[in-house]
């Protein structure tokens, strides 16, 4: 027994030998995870007020012609309105809210602003799929959940342009998705 820890490749043999899943089941994260944030800002300041002056020009310049043509361009200047409004509540719905990821412990938490914290355990991950460029950088990060006995779910996607330290992100969390977890890499834009 003494014998085998002076024993460089003995050692290695214990080393690279990982107990069998049917031995320890695998609940909890495959290293200790330090607790981490990243924050999604949402959109930027700067992106809101250039939309907005792009809005703003395009409604003014609208109203200008409508002006210019008189009171036959009356119908017209309504559906404009209408449609610069559209374009407007548009704009708000498909807006980024912004949302903190918590990777812990217990799980990966997202928190969107607003909402209910949506923890998903370690024993919940069931798989997750990363989107990569030819180049190799990675564009998203796609989760997805266990529901009920068999279901399979995805929960939320996360987009490079989502968060600052995307690929900080990607690294913490592959380290701690345990070892039976799917974790795999698709091509896009091939």
């Amino acid at each position: 027994m003494m014998e085998d820890l002076d024993d460089p490749i003995a050692r290695t043999a214990q080393a690279t030998s990982a107990p069998s899943s049917a031995d320890t089941p695998q609940i909890g994260p495959r290293a200790p995870v330090t607790p981490r944030e990243w924050v999604s800002p949402g959109v930027s300041m700067r992106k809101r007020i250039l939309t907005g002056i792009g809005v703003m020009l395009a409604a003014i310049i609208f109203f200008f012609i409508a002006w210019h043509e008189g009171a036959p361009a009356l119908v017209s200047t309504i559906i404009g309105i209408i449609f610069i409004a559209g374009f407007i509540g548009y704009l708000q719905a498909v807006a980024p809210t912004p949302f903190t990821l918590r990777l812990d412990e217990r799980g990966v938490t997202r928190t969107d602003r607003g909402a209910e914290p949506q923890l998903i355990t370690w024993d919940n991950v069931v798989r997750v799929k990363e989107e990569v460029f030819k180049s190799g950088v990675s564009v998203s990060v796609a989760v997805y959940k266990r529901v009920g006995a068999k279901g399979l779910h995805r929960a939320w996607v996360i987009y490079r342009d989502d968060i600052p330290q995307f690929d900080a992100f990607i690294d913490a969390f592959s380290a701690a998705l345990p070892l039976d977890r799917p974790w795999t890499r698709e091509t896009v834009h091939e």
